[in-house]
């Protein structure tokens, strides 16, 4: 069974894999907590694979402890031109963020259709993969919680937003920063969905919790969806360094 692990800018979400199947999963907040990799699980796995968009200590602290612990070398996947019948748009494939590479591939081995895939984290970002697995390309915009902490950086305002219902107007400035910045969230979602008209919608990513309610029952909610494409990778044995 193989160990996956993507490695995001705060938490760690990891999963056991046996083939292409998730068996388990957990998530791990890693920025503040050099110990991170000791509450893995403690199963020596057959292989580790990581998808990382952190620096590079995360990477290197995992490394140690599989090396320690497990005698094993984590191999580590990045963005390529095609892999698992997705081709991906850019045309420098290794610019492509490798988290959204891997949900383009969970998301398009997901169903048959066309899909748009919304990764809500410390950024937002959309990515469309057309039926026959040609990824189109994407937006990348920040975060609901970016968005808010950039109002609290860049001006006077150190409101603390609470939660209130979605509206377009507010009377008092905490609920202005709060349905400003998820509204623009939510309408960018809408606007991509609108212009693109996938057949199938996906969302995923830490911010999933705070859009869904506000989002209709057409977008399925996929919180393993970039484990799921790493599992797919693995599976196939590509993309390892």
């Amino acid at each position: 069974m193989n160990l996956l692990l993507d490695i995001g800018n705060t938490r760690v979400k990891w999963a056991r894999a046996d083939g292409e199947r998730l068996r388990d999963s957990g998530s791990i907040a890693h920025r503040e907590d050099p110990a991170w990799s000791a509450r893995l699980p403690a199963e020596r796995p057959a292989a580790v694979w990581v998808a990382s968009v952190a620096d590079s200590a995360a990477v290197e602290s995992l490394a140690a402890h599989a090396g320690d612990r497990w005698a094993l070398t984590p191999r580590v996947v990045h963005s390529t031109a095609r892999a698992c019948g997705v081709r991906n748009a850019y045309a420098r494939p290794e610019r492509l963020g490798v988290d959204r590479w891997l949900a383009c591939i969970g998301g398009y081995h997901r169903g048959a259709g066309s899909v748009l895939i919304a990764d809500a984290g410390t950024a937002l970002t959309l990515d469309f993969v057309a039926a026959d697995g040609r990824h189109r390309g994407g937006l990348i915009t920040p975060g609901v919680a970016t968005m808010r902490a950039a109002i609290a950086g860049g001006t006077r305002v150190r409101a603390e937003p609470g939660e209130f219902e979605p509206a377009w107007l507010a009377d008092d400035t905490d609920p202005a920063v709060a349905l400003g910045t998820l509204q623009s969230a939510l309408s960018l979602i809408g606007n991509a969905r609108r212009a693109l008209a996938p057949e199938r919608l996906l969302l995923t990513g830490g911010e999933a919790d705070l859009l869904a309610p506000h989002l209709d029952t057409a977008w399925e909610r996929v919180p393993t969806l970039v484990l799921e494409g790493l599992a797919r990778l693995a599976a196939a044995g590509d993309n390892s360094a």
